[in-house]
């Protein structure tokens, strides 16, 4: 009966159920501890706060590369991955502070107009994508896309969770079997934030938090046709929600999350910005390290 339930986004296999939630308890409480909430911190270290993740990697185990080159993704997989590269990209194109950076990403999204088109099948544009993924500073400097394998599988797990409906149901299902009534808040990460979202629009009772950080929800290619509900609102019984984004985390798509609710939506928070490292502004603890991120949970926890 976890008080604090979260949600992870896509990543490794070996980033066990176990692991993630130690990382993340334990960069919360130090985050709590150095922002003078100290009774906060020792009650999630001594666990009084109960803290769950709601674990999902395991659903893609079919979806793994065994090797540096091997590509495991079906045909619309594959292609739904080349839609969410390109968002990715174009979120570099319009909101990285480095302006070469910005320039960098259009110059990758006209030369992938030019060489990537449907005659050559899913996987190879796919695997183009990754490769030019793997060439821009603020992906390439995060290691995202260094292996062509590995950069597909991680754009796999997102387009699989959109197109593989077992996958789907078995990640919305290990968020609701974790939310009870004595759930307090709901941390979300990267695609961890499409999870719940969907998850949390089946709860039939109240929740008083959700936190989202590194949020891809507001992806043409996610929205578009593929989210659920639509459009874009807030879960009816969720009371308060909060979104955290970094402007050079490639994963994030809009800056502006409220903008794509409806006007009379007052669940949502106008987004808070944070700055994380530079070499991963997109990883969960870099996130769980600000003090915009965790002050929301340090009156509920």
């Amino acid at each position: 009966m976890a008080e604090l339930v979260m949600v992870h986004g896509i990543g490794p296999e070996y980033e066990t159920e176990q692991l993630l939630r130690e990382a993340w308890t334990r960069t919360l409480a130090r985050t709590l501890r150095d922002n003078g909430h100290a009774e906060a911190a020792d009650r999630i270290e001594s666990e009084v706060v109960t803290a769950d993740m709601a674990y999902y990697r395991h659903l893609y185990q079919g979806y793994a590369p065994h090797g540096d080159s091997d590509v495991r993704l079906p045909a619309p997989v594959a292609a739904t991955g080349g839609e969410v590269a390109r968002d990715i990209i174009d979120n570099i194109r319009r909101h990285a502070s480095d302006p070469d950076d910005r320039e960098e990403a259009a110059e990758a999204l006209e030369e992938l107009t030019y060489e990537v088109g449907p005659e050559q099948g899913p996987l190879e544009p796919l695997r183009m994508f990754v490769s030019m993924m793997g060439r821009l500073g603020p992906i390439a400097r995060s290691g995202f896309a260094a292996l062509s394998s590995t950069g597909a599988f991680h754009l796999g797990q997102v387009a699989a969770y959109l197109d593989d409906e077992w996958v789907r149901e078995g990640a919305i299902d290990a968020v609701l079997s974790r939310v009870t009534p004595d759930t307090k808040a709901v941390l979300a990460h990267s695609l961890g934030t499409v999870v719940a979202y969907e998850a949390l629009h089946r709860l039939d009772r109240p929740l008083p938090l959700l936190v989202t950080f590194g949020s891809p929800l507001g992806l043409r290619s996610i929205i578009r046709g593929r989210l659920r509900p639509q459009p874009l609102r807030s879960p009816a019984h969720l009371k308060r929600w909060v979104n955290v984004a970094d402007r050079d985390d490639f994963i994030v798509a809009t800056l502006k999350l409220r903008k794509l609710l409806p006007e009379d939506d007052a669940v949502l928070e106008r987004t808070r910005r944070v700055s994380n490292r530079d070499f991963d502004p997109h990883a969960a603890t870099e996130y769980l390290s600000r003090w915009e991120t965790v002050e929301p949970l340090a009156e509920l926890l």
